[in-house]
């Protein structure tokens, strides 16, 4: 890699406390979960989809590429497929009740983004 690359790897997005996430470790992040639900669940293809063009072009961003902004229904798609990723997993009722609240959250909080 050069020295460039380098660089831009170790770039930090965000930090939460002590812990920082940096681009490489997103763009790991990102594999991960294209590979996890390709694996692991049978979704709709389009809402699948979507999800996984979404998790694409966070990496093309990343990697100094072009990607055009998910939309907003592009991202209540990628809420509602992660909540129903987090429902297969969830032990109970009342795990699936606090995955139901993120998700409305998260619904609601895109509704407030321009």
């Amino acid at each position: 890699m050069n020295e460039k690359w380098q660089e831009q790897n170790k770039k930090v997005l965000t930090t939460n406390g002590k812990d920082n996430l940096t681009v490489s470790q997103m763009l790991k992040s990102a594999e991960y979960l294209i590979k996890f639900i390709k694996d692991n669940f049978d979704v709709d293809e389009n809402r699948y989809s979507v999800t996984i063009i979404f998790l694409k072009s966070v990496q093309l961003v990343l990697n100094n590429g072009s990607a055009d902004k998910p939309t907003k229904e592009d991202a209540h798609i990628i809420i509602n497929v992660m909540h129903e990723i987090a429902d297969i997993h969830a032990r109970n009722e009342s795990e699936k009740k606090l995955n139901e609240e993120i998700a409305v959250s998260l619904n609601l909080l895109i509704e407030t983004l321009k």
